[in-house]
């Protein structure tokens, strides 16, 4: 499966294709010459096809009702352009345009809030997992809690690092000093795991706890 910087990645291209094609087809609605509005047609159709098949892959993560929505469109620009070709009207174009511009700004907001939901499960389950090795003081049950909640953290860490991650500076900053923190107080209790710091322990839960609720209502993580 792809991972959430290649799901960024293909969303941000898409969205910038379709923005290009949105401007194109404005730039050739008055042109005289057939020839460059057929190219201009037939590439934004191409895009169309190919995000098409990608709605169709199971490995697509936007919600079902979008695909739906997107799939209309898709069929809609198809129909369009093979029915009327180069002999459309400025209102064509301007339509196949618009319908470029809106799932462009629109697609990478769906795409990052999904992928947002799907770390906020995860550091919701960690939270859980933690909460009930300490509470069974089972040291297996929690080593494999905190290697697990270490793993996740190192991830968001990379993300937070990467410039492809839509998130503002102060926020990236904010997780990695909380990655940071995670790693080293989680080699700590390593060195002696009979022994465990409880806070310790609950500070890894409410942090996810805070994380978790921050991802899902699109708040600023302070």
């Amino acid at each position: 499966m792809k991972t959430t910087e290649e799901q960024i990645r293909d969303a941000e291209e898409e969205a910038k294709l379709l923005m290009g094609y949105a401007n194109a087809l404005t730039k050739v609605s008055n042109s005289a010459d057939d020839h460059i509005k057929l190219l201009t047609l037939d590439e934004n159709m191409k895009l169309w096809v190919e995000i098409e098949t990608s709605l169709k892959s199971a490995k697509n993560l936007l919600p079902q009702e979008i695909k739906d929505n997107l799939l209309k469109l898709s069929k809609y620009v198809e129909r369009l352009t093979l029915s009327k070709g180069v002999s459309m009207s400025v209102t064509d174009f301007n339509s196949l345009a618009n319908i470029n511009m809106q799932i462009s700004e629109g697609l990478l907001a769906v795409v990052r809030n999904s992928l947002a939901k799907e770390e906020a499960f995860s550091l919701l389950k960690c939270a859980i997992d933690l909460s009930n090795a300490h509470e069974s003081k089972d040291s297996s049950e929690l080593v494999s809690a905190l290697d697990n909640n270490l793993q996740l953290w190192v991830y968001i860490k990379t993300l937070a690092n990467s410039k492809l991650t839509p998130l503002p500076s102060e926020t990236k900053s904010n997780l990695v000093k909380l990655a940071d923190y995670v790693s080293s107080k989680t080699l700590e209790i390593g060195k002696d795991i009979s022994n465990v710091n409880g806070k310790v322990i609950e500070s890894f839960i409410d942090t996810n706890l805070q994380i978790s609720e921050g991802l899902i209502t699109n708040q600023k993580i302070a």
